[in-house]
C-alpha cells in the first residue's frame, strides 16, 4: 500500500471536495477524519460484533442486527439491579463505553461484587463509583488488588520525572493542581506505554474535584480498530511503532494489541508516547500517525466523557482505552490519587499482537531495563 493509497483512505465524502458551484474544499465532513455512506452504523455495529459495511447494503441482514441492539440495551437497562441481589445499580455512560455502578462501598466488596465489576470493566473499558471519599489509601491499594497486582505509581516504574509518590505510599501517585502549580494530563494517551511493561489500568480517585470543568474523557480502542478501513487493517496488522518517553525510542509495541483476557484488538498508538511506524519513512510514517490522530480523536461516538465530584473513582483498563484529562478548571484546586494495577501474568503484561495461526508477537524493549526504570531527570 503505498502513501497515495493511504491518503485516499482517509479522504471525506465528495460533500467536502470541489464539485461545480461547490467551493468548500477544505478541512474534513462532519469534524470526522474519514467517512463512507454507512459510518452512523460503524458504533452500533461494533456493539453487535457486525459487519457495518453489510449492514449499509444489506437491509434483512441490519434489521437482524437492529432487533440485537434492541434487546441487548434493553436487557442492560432494564436490568439495572445486579441479578447477584447484592443492589447493585448499573448506569451506562455512553452505548459502547463506560458504566457508573451505584451500591458499592469500595472498602468492604463481596467476592459478587469483584466479579460484576470485572465483567463491567472488561465489556465496558471504564468503570466509574461514586461517593467513596471515606476510603483510606490503604483501602484504595487493597481495592485494587481484588483485581489485580497493585505497582508502584507508573506501574513498574516508581515516577516519570521530578515528582515522587508519597514515600510511605510507593503504591499510590498523587496528581495535585492549584492556581499556582496547574496541571492536568490534557492529552491523549494510555498509560506508561514507554514501558515494555505497561500497566494493565488504573483506579484513580478523587479526594478534592474542581467546582466545575476537570472532566476525563475517555475513548475506546477496540471500536477504533474495528472502525478502521479494512484495508487500512490489513496494511496495520503485524505492524509496530516505537514509543518513549520525551521522543527517545525505549520499546516497540504492536499497532493492533491484543487484550489477554477478551482476544480483540485495540489500536494502540497515541501522540504522547508514540515517536513513529516501524518499517515507513519518517515522512510517511509521521503522516499516517496523523491521519490516524484524525480519526482517533475526531469521533465522539466511541467516547465518554466522566465529570468528577469529590470521592469519585474511575477504574479503567489500558489495554482498550485511551483518556484525556480536559484542563479547563484553573484556578481551582484539584486533588486526585491513583492506584495503578499491573498483570501477575508476564506473558499477559507484555503486549502482543495474536495473528491468525494463534501465535502471539510481542512488544520489544528497545534499551536497557535501567534506562526504562530511570525516571526522567534524575540520571
Amino acid at each position: 500500500m503505498t502513501t497515495r493509497d493511504i491518503d485516499e483512505l482517509f479522504n471525506p465524502r465528495g460533500l467536502n471536495r470541489r464539485d461545480g458551484s461547490q467551493r468548500r474544499t477544505d478541512a474534513w465532513v462532519g469534524g470526522r477524519a474519514d467517512t463512507w455512506h454507512g459510518h452512523y452504523r460503524e458504533s452500533p455495529a461494533i456493539r453487535a460484533d457486525a459487519d457495518s459495511r453489510r449492514m449499509a447494503s444489506d437491509k434483512e441482514y441490519a434489521a437482524r442486527v437492529a432487533e440485537t441492539l434492541r434487546r441487548r440495551d434493553a436487557a442492560f437497562l432494564n436490568g439495572i439491579e445486579d441479578s447477584t441481589g447484592d443492589g447493585l445499580k448499573i448506569e451506562p455512560v455512553s452505548p459502547g463505553i463506560g458504566v457508573v455502578v451505584r451500591g458499592v462501598d469500595m472498602a468492604n466488596l463481596s467476592h459478587a461484587e469483584v466479579e460484576r465489576i470485572q465483567t463491567l470493566l472488561m465489556e465496558r473499558k471504564v468503570v466509574f463509583f461514586r461517593d467513596q471519599g471515606h476510603i483510606t489509601r490503604e483501602e484504595h491499594i487493597a481495592f485494587g488488588r481484588r483485581f489485580a497486582d497493585t505497582g508502584l505509581a507508573f506501574g513498574r516504574q516508581s515516577a516519570l520525572a521530578a515528582s515522587k509518590p508519597p514515600s510511605d505510599y510507593p503504591e499510590v501517585l498523587r496528581l495535585y493542581s492549584d492556581e499556582a502549580r496547574p496541571f492536568a494530563a490534557s492529552n491523549w494517551h494510555s498509560d506508561v506505554t514507554w514501558s515494555d511493561r505497561p500497566p494493565l489500568g488504573s483506579v484513580l480517585l478523587a479526594r478534592k474535584a474542581p467546582p466545575v470543568g476537570g472532566d476525563t474523557v475517555f475513548v475506546d480502542c477496540i471500536a477504533l480498530w474495528d472502525s478502521l478501513n479494512p484495508a487500512l487493517k490489513e496494511f496495520l496488522e503485524g505492524r509496530t511503532a516505537i514509543h518513549g518517553r520525551a521522543g527517545k525510542d525505549e520499546v516497540e509495541h504492536p499497532i493492533s494489541r491484543t487484550h489477554p483476557v477478551t482476544g480483540k484488538n485495540a489500536l494502540y498508538i497515541n501522540p504522547t508516547f508514540t515517536n513513529s511506524i516501524c518499517g515507513m519513512a519518517a515522512a510517511d510514517s509521521a503522516r499516517l500517525l496523523t491521519r490516524l490522530y484524525a480519526k482517533m480523536y475526531s469521533t465522539p461516538e466511541h467516547t465518554c466523557r466522566f465529570q468528577w465530584r469529590d470521592g469519585s473513582v474511575a477504574m479503567w483498563d489500558n489495554r482498550s482505552c485511551q483518556h484525556y484529562a480536559v484542563a479547563d478548571f484553573w484556578p481551582h484546586e484539584r486533588l486526585m490519587e491513583r492506584v495503578t494495577l499491573v498483570d501477575a501474568s508476564e506473558e499477559d503484561e507484555v503486549p502482543f499482537w495474536l495473528d491468525a495461526n494463534g501465535e502471539r508477537h510481542y512488544s520489544v524493549m528497545l534499551t536497557t531495563r535501567e534506562s526504562i526504570d530511570t525516571p526522567l531527570g534524575y540520571a
